[in-house]
């Protein structure tokens, strides 16, 4: 029995390296398998990454398109959109006695809420706006709006387009900013909406001397962050050329702009040229030189606008032939921020039109004089906001003439007082 087991244990030592080597040999293959696998694999995947997948593209560092999209889809993409509703009462003292309800006469200082006992569709306006950038030179800004505001400014449809144009950024120094279209006037203080003004009603100057908007090419330069320069080239008056230019008459402005501290902003501005359409015989020429300051003062803002402004070729009261009509004025504005929802604006301005260019006196009337008037006018407006979101107007404005040249009861009157109220809802 000893020699079996001996025996045995001898041959399991002799097959011992044998099947070793059986289980060596079985694992050797599985890992060559699982490398021919792995390889194959990558191949694979080599081949798709090779392939182009179509309207994929690389983006070059000088890319004008930093997304690969079209420059179209990206401008779309970055376009902001805003606007607001406007919306408006107003009531003249001067319509209150029996002769006035016989008819609603126009209020002649005003040009947007002018109708006494009304109530108003100011405007329903939508922007949208995509600047240029360094990545991307060029941009556009569209205002499309509709109301009653809309009617003064272009001059018969409720419906139009306040502004419309083209912005390209040329890599000139700091940046030339070119701007071609239809656009937003250059001088004065005060804006074509009211959301952005201190005041409900527009002032005098805004009114009666100031253009509304432009079209044509303008060009800014912006020496540093305080002090830029604008030159523009356009048809002229928008009272006579809106969109297209009806004669061959053109207005050059310029503006130079300062604002050497944060709270502090200073411009100068004219605009000049010649027009066919105001007399209808001569190219007539006509200048504004304006002056804008304004300063913030914590909760205050103080504003000063200062106006010269004269047109050839005026068909004056009792002139015989055309002559130069100058005008001027003055107007100071002030408007304290008393807590976040609430504000309280004025306005005292002066103005003179000394041929009787908007402001004819009547001969009539006693104590009139065959030249201009010269009125005062005052505006107190509080602001309140509704939910923070809403903004809700309470104005009280007094126009004081020299000459008759407000009408109440149906007769000259020297004067008007109104009342008028206001809300806007900006998105």
């Amino acid at each position: 029995m000893v020699r079996f087991a001996t025996v045995a244990a001898v041959l399991a030592l002799m097959a011992a390296p044998l099947v070793a080597q059986e289980s060596t040999e079985q694992l050797r293959k599985e890992l060559e398998s699982l490398r021919r696998e792995v390889d194959g694999l990558k191949a694979d995947r080599a081949q798709n990454e090779s392939k182009e997948v179509p309207g994929a593209t690389k983006v070059g560092q000088d890319s004008m398109s930093p997304e690969g999209d079209s420059p179209v889809m990206t401008a779309l993409k970055e376009t902001k959109l805003s606007g607001f509703v406007d919306t408006g009462y107003e009531l003249s003292f001067n319509a209150l006695g029996a002769g006035g309800h016989a008819g609603n006469t126009n209020n002649p200082a005003r040009v947007f809420d002018n109708r006494s006992n009304s109530f108003y569709l100011n405007a329903i306006q939508l922007n949208l706006e995509r600047l240029a950038t360094e990545k991307m030179i060029v941009g556009y800004h569209l205002e499309l709006a509709a109301g009653h505001d809309v009617t003064v400014y272009e001059g018969g449809p409720s419906v139009g387009l306040k502004e419309g144009w083209v912005q390209i950024l040329a890599p000139v120094g700091t940046g030339l900013d070119i701007r071609v279209g239809k656009q937003d006037k250059l001088v004065g203080y005060e804006h074509i909406e009211s959301m952005d003004d201190m005041n409900y009603s527009r002032s005098l100057l805004f009114g009666q001397t100031q253009n509304f908007t432009n079209t044509g090419v303008r060009m800014q330069y912006n020496v540093n962050q305080q002090f830029w320069g604008i030159l523009g080239f356009n048809n002229g008056l928008n009272f006579v050329d809106t969109f297209s230019d009806n004669d061959h008459g053109k207005e050059v402005e310029f503006q130079l702009g300062a604002k050497p501290i944060k709270d502090l902003l200073a411009t100068l501005s004219m605009e000049t040229g010649t027009e066919d359409g105001i007399s209808g015989s001569t190219r007539d020429k006509f200048y504004i030189f304006d002056i804008v300051v304004a300063y913030t003062m914590d909760k205050l803002t103080v504003a000063l606008n200062l106006d010269f402004d004269s047109i050839q070729g005026v068909l004056g009261p009792g002139a015989g032939t055309p002559h130069r009509a100058p005008r001027s004025g003055v107007a100071m504005y002030g408007k304290y921020q008393v807590t976040d929802m609430f504000a309280s604006a004025i306005r005292v301005e002066y103005y003179s039109d000394e041929k009787g260019l908007a402001f004819a006196p009547n001969p009539a009337s006693t104590g009139d004089s065959g030249s201009g008037a010269r009125i005062f006018e005052f505006t107190l407006t509080e602001e309140f906001k509704i939910a923070n979101q809403a903004i809700f107007r309470i104005e009280i404005r007094h126009d004081d003439s020299n000459q008759h040249s407000f009408t109440r009861d149906n007769h000259p009157a020297r004067g008007d007082n109104t009342l008028g109220f206001e809300v806007i809802m900006p998105f």
